[in-house]
């Protein structure tokens, strides 16, 4: 007797699991553990639940038996998942979500950002180059610093920032104020500096290894990619940053009306 046909549903669903998962330069078993811990985040695979049988997620997604265990034991080894003999694997906890940073859209507010937030900074060197300006307008200072940060709230990463300070200003400040404040506050309360137009974009990309394993999320994960650029009242472009965040802890709030 023949096995009855999967629904015309979960056959379009599966196949279009396949195509996500064959898009992207990382391993396929991280992607697919990237695309398991969306499950957990958005509560498809629920907390206390027993998820899909090896042979489930093997049939959905297509790749082998070891790959999906991979895939697996990147999320136990997180402690996300558990498995048990007899039994099965099953949701422990969701990811870290209650960190949220309200990511401004004016001036003012980005100044005052960024409260209750501890900095790790990882490098702070010369720039080789001027930075390319995310926003166009303006003429690069004679010389940059580079500055790159992680920023945890309450212990957890949630921002790396890459910034291109005008050398001229960043000699002009203390080992404190590298290390620990938002730079845009730095700027904006730099005595005889007068800013003359400040620009912010958006996009939704992913995770490279890079951003990935100072983030602490799998390769490919969703990031949201922010860029800034600051220039004085003479158009010269006196910061650029990017900063890339775990979607999770970002909350974009904009008034309509």
């Amino acid at each position: 007797m023949n096995p009855r046909p999967e629904p015309a549903a979960r056959r379009a669903s599966a196949a279009r699991a396949r195509r996500a998962l064959n898009q992207g330069d990382a391993p396929l078993y991280v992607r697919l553990a990237g695309a398991f811990r969306r499950r957990i985040e958005q509560g498809a695979w629920p907390i206390d639940a027993q998820i899909p049988t090896l042979e489930q997620l093997v049939a959905e997604t297509g790749a082998s038996r070891v790959t999906v265990r991979q895939a697996l034991g990147r999320l136990e080894q997180a402690g996300l998942l558990a498995r048990f003999r007899g039994r099965g694997t099953f949701v422990l906890r969701r990811p870290e979500r209650d960190a949220r940073c309200e990511l401004e859209t004016d001036w003012e507010s980005l100044v005052r950002a960024h409260e209750e937030v501890t900095t790790e900074l990882l490098k702070c060197e010369p720039a080789a180059r001027p930075p390319s300006p995310s926003h166009p307008g303006g003429r690069s200072a004679p010389a940059y610093q580079f500055i790159q940060r992680r920023h945890r709230r309450h212990g957890v990463p949630y921002l790396i920032g890459y910034a291109y300070l005008d050398a001229r200003l960043w000699q002009r400040l203390s080992a404190a104020q590298i290390e620990n404040l938002p730079l845009l506050r730095v700027l904006n309360d730099m005595p005889g500096l007068a800013i003359g137009r400040a620009a912010q974009s958006m996009i939704v990309s992913s995770a490279d290894f890079e951003v990935a394993e100072l983030l602490g999320v799998p390769v490919d994960a969703p990031v949201v990619i922010v860029d800034r650029s600051v220039f004085d009242a003479e158009g010269e472009l006196v910061l650029e940053t990017r900063g890339y965040y775990r979607p999770e802890f970002v909350k974009l709030t904009m008034r309509l009306r």
